[in-house]
């Protein structure tokens, strides 16, 4: 949805709309600084497992139940019209969440909260809108199983011609001389291939790109890289976070969601496990 869009529906305050920044809120988030008038705010405590349940890591999608409730705290119906922003690369992998307990009428702001300040719409700052005003009556469905990848998938992919493993971290984690805080050794899974989260997107304001390209530009990375549509492709990076900006891409341009692995565990899962090789270098 573009900026002009959203800002349609809240004029004509549609009463279906609720709208999330994936940003942190609180005293010292940036959220609290300035904000799209009636966000809500949430970060990725609010809709991952804790810590050691069930995973002895954090990063992983909660599940089904805890979703539900998470989703009915800001007010979701089934029948709500899901837009979610953000500053970074956040939204796809709240957006990939909804998609994942069967709410499809989600949206993702084009061009995240720099979109709408370039668009010179208003903004802001304190907490945002309640939670608790209004509970909804969202009903998760089971988990769609076909949309997760897993440590036994990215094994299978090893000599698999018609499964792909892809890396979207930056270059310095793939090199393995960046090691980020979460994971426990520093490299790649060995036959992985590399596509940054970035290429799909463009800045906006010179900032982090929050934009995603047409889809001819996107066709040019699908060809750029030899992407076969019809095969299996799992995406890593170090929390599911960013390989989802690579699976909206693709579905947004008609691709099978049932093709497109997030590998929810990803690198901090995949370094974890001595068990697991790993390559570092260029």
């Amino acid at each position: 949805i573009t900026p002009q869009e959203l800002k349609g529906l809240m004029d004509a305050k549609d009463p279906k709309l609720v709208l999330i920044g994936v940003v942190k809120g609180g005293l010292t988030g940036s959220f609290t600084r300035g904000h799209i008038p009636g966000a809500f705010s949430v970060w990725r405590p609010d809709y991952t497992a804790a810590d050691g349940e069930p995973y002895p890591f954090g990063g992983m999608m909660m599940n089904a139940a805890d979703f539900q409730k998470f989703a009915r705290s800001l007010g979701i119906d089934n029948d709500s019209k899901v837009v979610i922003y953000d500053e970074k690369y956040d939204a796809t992998r709240l957006w990939w969440a909804f998609y994942l307990y069967g709410k499809t009428d989600v949206r993702i702001l084009d061009g995240g909260y720099e979109g709408w300040k370039a668009a010179g719409f208003d903004t802001e700052m304190g907490g945002g809108s309640d939670r608790g005003t209004k509970t909804g009556n969202f009903v998760a469905k089971p988990r769609n199983q076909a949309m997760i990848g897993s440590m036994a998938d990215v094994w299978r992919a090893k000599d698999n011609s018609t499964m792909v493993v892809w890396d979207t971290r930056e270059p310095n984690e793939w090199s393995g001389e960046t090691l980020k805080k979460g994971a426990y050794r520093q490299g790649r899974i060995p036959w992985a291939k590399f596509l940054s989260w970035k290429d799909f997107r463009l800045k906006v304001n010179d900032k982090t790109p929050t934009e995603f390209r047409s889809a001819a530009e996107i066709q040019k990375v699908i060809d750029k890289n030899g992407m076969d549509k019809n095969g299996t492709h799992v995406f890593y990076c170090q929390s599911a976070v960013r390989t989802t900006t690579h699976i909206f891409s693709l579905y947004l341009m008609g691709w099978d969601l049932d093709n497109l692995l997030n590998y929810d565990g990803s690198w901090i899962e995949w370094s974890y496990y001595e068990q697991n090789p790993i390559k570092s270098g260029t």
